[in-house]
């Protein structure tokens, strides 16, 4: 449907939806929309704009979408003398913006960038909310450059990322922090002048204080940009108010801010699977000349025939394959066994052979892990999702729609359908 907006009027607009600009101009975070252009406001996601001048706008609403007029700014007036104040710091600068779920954390990046870049700074995003993240796959952490001011992260074009492999930082931290580390480097190659870090919800709990003070740490950022209601950040924030290096800047969620369920979340995830794995075709990869990472599967040395034999009575069952490290034993076995046989038979063989970790697995678990690609330098290259492992052969079987060189492969904790639907989360290392 078209509309007549005057000059100052404002809209919401929840996704799923469409908005082209006819005639005039908008404005939505600080991005100019000017005739013949427009954007898609993602389902459950929710955009606000002001029109700048009497103008016409093409408005399509999905199902589950809507709009609704609202009576002045949304953007808070806290939000702008701290984005100005940022912004006059001295470059090149990282900011690392903190906030509860659903708090406005990509809001703001989104806005902060788009000053950013207006004002002539080479602008750089850091995407490290690995369950939602907007630039790169679910699962990764993503850098983008601004190329044009945008009305969300998810049109900012992907540099690189590091595929962590589970939607959740959970028994991950580590991970999430040699990535950042990784990414801010890259940004800071390519001279980065303002690289705005956008973080997960995960605020309370041992692990949320580990990663996200570890993070502050890690990066040395000038700005750290707390977005709260009422002072839920504050213990991951009073660890730092001594820092004379580092500015910490309180700011208050605005109230376009929606938030989404578990169920929508899950949605969304899936649609960014499906689109990072459009056109993906089987590829077939040797254990022995492509690294496997973060999987004990092809890392030891095959455990000779006669000699799994030996253990097949430990475990109860038939034993396809095996291989040996010197910190652990890898065990595949033709069917699967019950739990409490399974750990039986992994504390008896840890106690016999001395091996820090015993693995059993059945046949065919490998089907549907999400894995991460990288080229020989540990550039990203994409995803993809594992159909099978040949053990007789030493090779992984991988729909993917990557095409160059590979160098590495990451193994998630993500099981996902050929067409990007989830199906189970793993616990790390238990492959």
């Amino acid at each position: 449907m078209k509309m007549e907006l005057a000059k100052s009027r404002i809209i919401k607009v929840e996704g799923p939806a469409f908005i082209q600009v006819i005639e005039g101009s908008l404005s939505v975070l600080g991005k100019k929309m000017l005739p013949k252009e427009s954007t898609v406001v993602p389902k459950s996601k929710v955009m606000v704009f002001e029109a700048l001048e009497d103008s016409i706008v093409e408005v399509r609403i999905g199902e589950g979408g809507g709009l609704e007029e609202l009576e002045d700014i949304t953007i808070p007036p806290e939000w702008k003398i701290a984005v100005n104040k940022i912004l006059n710091m001295e470059k090149p600068m990282t900011i690392i913006v903190l906030g509860d779920v659903d708090s406005g954390k990509s809001t703001f990046c989104t806005f902060l960038a788009n000053q950013s870049y207006s004002k002539g700074f080479k602008t750089a995003i850091i995407d490290n909310d690995l369950g939602q993240s907007d630039i790169g796959p679910p699962t990764t952490i993503g850098l983008g450059f601004l190329e044009k001011p945008v009305a969300s992260l998810s049109v900012v074009p992907l540099f690189n990322a590091f595929f962590v492999g589970s939607t959740s930082p959970k028994g991950l931290i580590d991970r999430v922090i040699v990535g950042a580390r990784k990414l801010l480097d890259a940004a800071l190659k390519e001279r980065a002048e303002v690289i705005v870090v956008n973080t997960s919800g995960w605020i309370s709990g041992r692990g949320a204080r580990t990663l996200k003070l570890s993070l502050a740490l890690i990066l040395n950022p000038k700005v750290i940009v707390a977005i709260q209601r009422s002072g839920e950040l504050e213990h991951l924030l009073k660890p730092l108010q001594g820092l004379t290096n580092l500015e910490i800047v309180r700011i208050p969620t605005p109230r376009i801010i929606r938030a989404r369920n578990k169920e929508e979340r899950r949605l969304i995830r899936e649609s960014s699977y499906s689109r990072y794995l459009t056109g993906a075709k089987t590829r077939v990869f040797s254990m022995d000349k492509v690294g496997l990472m973060f999987s004990f599967v092809g890392t030891g040395f095959p455990i000779p025939r006669e000699e799994l034999r030996n253990y097949e009575p430990l475990v109860g069952t038939q034993l396809l394959y095996g291989e040996y490290s010197s910190d652990a034993l890898l065990l595949v076995t033709k069917s699967d066994i019950p739990s409490e046989q399974k750990e039986q038979a992994k504390a008896f063989i840890r106690e016999e052979t001395g091996k820090d970790e015993v693995i059993i697995l059945p046949q065919g678990f490998e089907r549907g892990l999400l894995a991460g690609f990288f080229n020989s330098e540990g550039r990203f290259l994409g995803i993809g999702v594992v159909k099978e492992v040949n053990f007789a052969r030493r090779t992984i079987e991988i729909m993917t729609p990557v095409d160059e060189d590979v160098g590495l492969i990451i193994l998630g904790s993500v099981k996902i359908s050929e067409s990007g639907r989830e199906i189970r989360k793993l616990d790390p290392w238990s492959f």
